[in-house]
């Protein structure tokens, strides 16, 4: 949820050292800050990293930021605590960061989680972020800005995060990160096109006559739309949905992700922790989940998405081989029809596109952009050209409050 605005120019002063943790890293380097201060994260007099301690005040600043959430302060304390401090890949070298002034009072918040990633098959640091707000009152002077800069100047090989806005995207571009298109587009399929179009009517208070006029005809469009062989939007009966546990995607993942020169690295410890996150948002709907095997019994691929029985669900992972996508979406988008869904949304992947558009998908270039910072060209290299294992559930988009 980077929500957030700011757009004076910071600077980094020298700061205090971020971890003095002498353990060696997990890929068998000596950490970052093992020695002293790492030489690059170097923070402002403003600016520390966030401790358990502040977590009701960034609770408060929550609340503040947005005043319309419905979630309670006990709610958002659980939040931070398990999000930011219980999370696998916990690392005190890589911490969440916040803002503050004079008077010692939590003004900004920068969400930061750490995940492991390999490229080209060797290890590397990603860092995604998340929860990045600014108390209204600091929002015209340097706060937004000094806290994405001091996250950039972190230890970690890539930073990047899915759920931005207009404002953070001003903020990542203006300090030297960049759009990541071919992960910025969004795909829709319309399961039942009439309903579809009165909900996206009523969520802009538009047309309220032509509402009342087609909602009597709206089911039985729908109906014929959906039985219609020549139609656009026509099911055909699929197997059952076959429902798995991490066990067994972290057994079969690997297989997929094999012939991205980017891709995230799991152990048994950060999938489980991992797919049961995601698994208690509810702010899409119930997560649901199915392997899809071809013709022989063998898995070609899967799919997680939140249930909107009434409006669109949203995929939270799709994952099929070169030839098999088809097959995935026909069994995604008859399940979601089944169980009255008006439509499927999701974030393309750069080598499904020409599937997705097959299917009769819908594509959308405004919604919330994939943003990435590094010093490497060959990560940024490899993002640009779409050649990283990129879901939505490796990035902000699930974690957050709003909209995941």
């Amino acid at each position: 949820m980077n929500d957030m605005s700011g757009s004076a120019a910071g600077t980094l002063a020298s700061g205090g050292s971020v971890s003095s943790a002498t353990n060696t890293h997990k890929n068998g380097t000596m950490p970052p800050g093992a020695n002293g201060p790492h030489p690059a994260h170097r923070l402002t007099k403003r600016i520390r990293p966030f401790v358990p301690e502040d977590i009701s005040q960034v609770a408060e600043l929550h609340k503040k930021v947005f005043p319309n959430s419905p979630f309670s302060d006990a709610e958002l304390r659980s939040y931070f605590q398990l999000l930011f401090f219980e999370n696998p890949w916990h690392d005190a070298d890589l911490p969440s960061l916040v803002y503050q002034e004079n008077r010692g009072k939590i003004l900004g918040f920068y969400g930061v989680l750490p995940r492991p990633m390999r490229m080209q098959g060797r290890p590397i640091q990603a860092a995604v972020s998340s929860q990045f707000m600014v108390d209204p009152s600091v929002r015209n002077r340097l706060a937004a800005v000094e806290l994405q800069n001091a996250f950039f100047a972190g230890p970690q090989d890539l930073s990047l995060t899915d759920g931005a806005n207009e404002a953070s995207r001003r903020v990542w571009e203006g300090l030297g990160g960049l759009t990541a298109f071919p992960y910025s587009v969004h795909w829709t399929r319309l399961l039942r096109p009439t309903r579809y179009l009165l909900e996206r009517c009523k969520e802009h208070r538009l047309f309220a006559p032509l509402q009342l006029a087609m909602r009597p005809m709206s089911a039985a469009v729908d109906f014929l739309a959906a039985h219609e062989r020549r139609s656009p939007f026509f099911e055909t009966e699929q197997p059952r949905e076959e429902d798995f546990a991490w066990e067994t995607l972290f057994a079969h993942l690997p297989r997929f992700t094999v012939s991205k020169s980017l891709c995230p690295e799991y152990d048994e410890r950060s999938m489980h922790w991992l797919l049961e996150r995601a698994g208690e948002k509810r702010s899409h709907g119930k997560l649901r989940k199915s392997l899809v095997r071809n013709g022989n019994g063998q898995i070609v691929g899967w799919y997680m998405y939140y249930l909107n029985r009434k409006g669109t669900s949203q995929v939270l992972q799709l994952v099929a081989t070169k030839d098999s996508l088809r097959l995935v979406l026909r069994q995604l988008f008859f399940h979601a029809w089944r169980l009255g869904s008006a439509a499927v949304s999701g974030r393309v992947d750069p080598e499904f596109a020409t599937d997705l558009s097959q299917e009769h998908c819908l594509f959308d270039f405004n919604g919330p952009r994939l943003l990435v910072h590094s010093k490497r060209a060959d990560l940024r290299e490899a993002i640009e050209r779409g050649d990283a294992f990129l879901t939505r559930l490796e990035g902000e988009w699930w974690m957050r409050f709003e909209g995941g």
